[in-house]
């Protein structure tokens, strides 16, 4: 099927574009302001356009935050100069406009004048970067419902993806509409005065989702709401154990939701796993049904106590953390109490459009910023299991290190939390 023609009425202001380079140029504080307004929403349309020529991402290709192309060529010099640290201004402009040979496609050093002698204040210019980024925003969408559906009538892919690309780009300009600020303190201390009154009320030391750990919960205070929580070890050593018991507590427990991502084993595998766990019958004899009359109560037993449990667990392999945010997004809706979300485990999952053009370890420390990035829009911790590397059998004492986190790049920089498992008699056995 041939690909639909770009619709011609797009939305833009030729004004608005102007006006706002007029008003930076008139004034240094502008120029600050309409910069923090249009930067990273200029780097999204960079990101765009980059991913369409490597194929990454169809239907971009002219995807600019100016619509009108010799403006936005004046503010990626405007940019330039901000960052080199030379104030921008016609000589300056018509200089480096030579330098990357611009020039003809500006329109000359006539437009360069034209765009300075606009009328335009720099009490004005947040207005007129609203409108800009706002039009751009719109032209996005556009691109962005255009490429879906033109994936949609090819037929060639599965409609799953489709869809989980569609809901993170939408996300994605939803997210681009709301820039940061300064806030007052003073401004934010209802919330915290809020929760400090629950804490007193509770006179304990849990003020986050308790795992039922006892002495977890006392060094943690439990698992606090936007936090990265790494739990880490060597293969069989009973990272997924631990987590499917604290899963298991909070469920059963605290009765609270709770999401698992399984990128490892299939949900019948998790849910045999916390059958063992909650009927006390050894893993092998449950899966071999070589059981005793006492057994098979208690196994039919945890059965009746599983069904009501607010677990749900997620088995796609191979998923990119785009695809966890789109899901997660998705449980937090149709679950509002959703107060653990669980990967397992890290290093399985994708780096999504960007495989292969990066190392491993840039892919990984990607995917811990992505995970963190999850836990503080959804306000929920996030817990993340992740294999340690080799390095730490080598160790005489075998005790784990930061620095043995597999593929560790920004794991431990993002991680609020970092929980090591070490058993003393599997990592270093002295009588052998």
């Amino acid at each position: 099927m041939a690909e639909k023609e770009t619709p011609k009425n797009l939305p833009f202001s030729f004004e608005a574009e102007r006006a706002v380079l007029a008003a930076m140029l008139h004034d240094s504080d502008a120029m600050l302001a309409g910069l923090e307004v249009l930067r990273e929403v200029d780097n999204l349309a960079k990101r765009d356009k980059a991913d369409s020529q490597s194929k990454k991402r169809k239907g971009f290709e002219g995807t600019t935050l100016f619509f009108h192309t010799p403006y936005q060529h004046i503010f990626d010099l405007i940019v330039h100069l901000e960052e080199q640290g030379v104030k921008p201004n016609f000589v300056s402009l018509l200089e480096a406009a030579n330098k990357r040979k611009l020039l003809d496609q500006i329109g000359g050093s006539s437009a360069i004048m034209e765009v300075i002698e606009a009328a335009a204040t720099g009490s004005e210019v947040i207005h007129f970067a609203d409108i800009v980024k706002e039009k751009f925003l719109l032209r996005r969408l556009i691109y962005s419902t255009n490429t879906v559906l033109d994936r949609a009538f090819e037929d060639s892919e599965d409609a799953t993806a489709i869809l989980e690309d569609a809901e993170s780009a939408l996300h994605e300009i939803a997210d681009s509409r709301h820039r940061g600020a300064f806030v007052r303190i003073g401004d934010m201390l209802e919330p915290v005065q809020q929760a400090l009154l629950e804490a007193f009320e509770r006179k304990g030391v849990v003020t986050g989702v308790q795992t039922h750990f006892t002495m977890l919960d006392e060094m943690t205070s439990g698992l606090q709401r936007t936090d990265l929580i790494i739990l880490a070890a060597r293969p069989s050593m009973g990272k997924t154990a631990l987590a499917l018991n604290m899963v298991e507590n909070i469920a059963s427990k605290s009765k609270q939701t709770v999401g698992f991502f399984s990128l490892e084993m299939s949900t019948t595998q998790v849910i045999q796993r916390l059958l063992s766990s909650l009927s006390q019958v050894d893993l092998q004899r449950l899966r071999s049904g070589h059981l005793s009359m006492r057994e098979k109560t208690r196994v039919l037993n945890a059965l009746g106590n599983m069904a009501p449990l607010p677990i749900f667990v997620d088995d796609t392999p191979g998923l990119s953390i785009s695809s966890v945010r789109g899901r997660a997004l998705r449980l937090k809706h149709q679950q509002p109490d959703l107060s653990l979300l669980v990967v397992d485990y890290l290093q399985l999952m994708e780096a999504g459009a960007s495989r292969g053009q990066r190392s491993r370890q840039e892919e990984v420390s990607a995917i811990s910023r992505g995970l963190k990035a999850i836990a503080r829009e959804l306000e929920v911790p996030v817990l993340a299991l992740s294999q340690l590397s080799r390095g730490v059998e080598g160790r005489e004492s075998g005790e784990p290190r930061l620095s043995d986190l597999r593929e560790s790049g920004a794991i431990e920089q993002d991680a609020d939390v970092v929980m090591f498992i070490h058993r003393k008699k599997v990592a270093h056995d002295e009588e052998t």
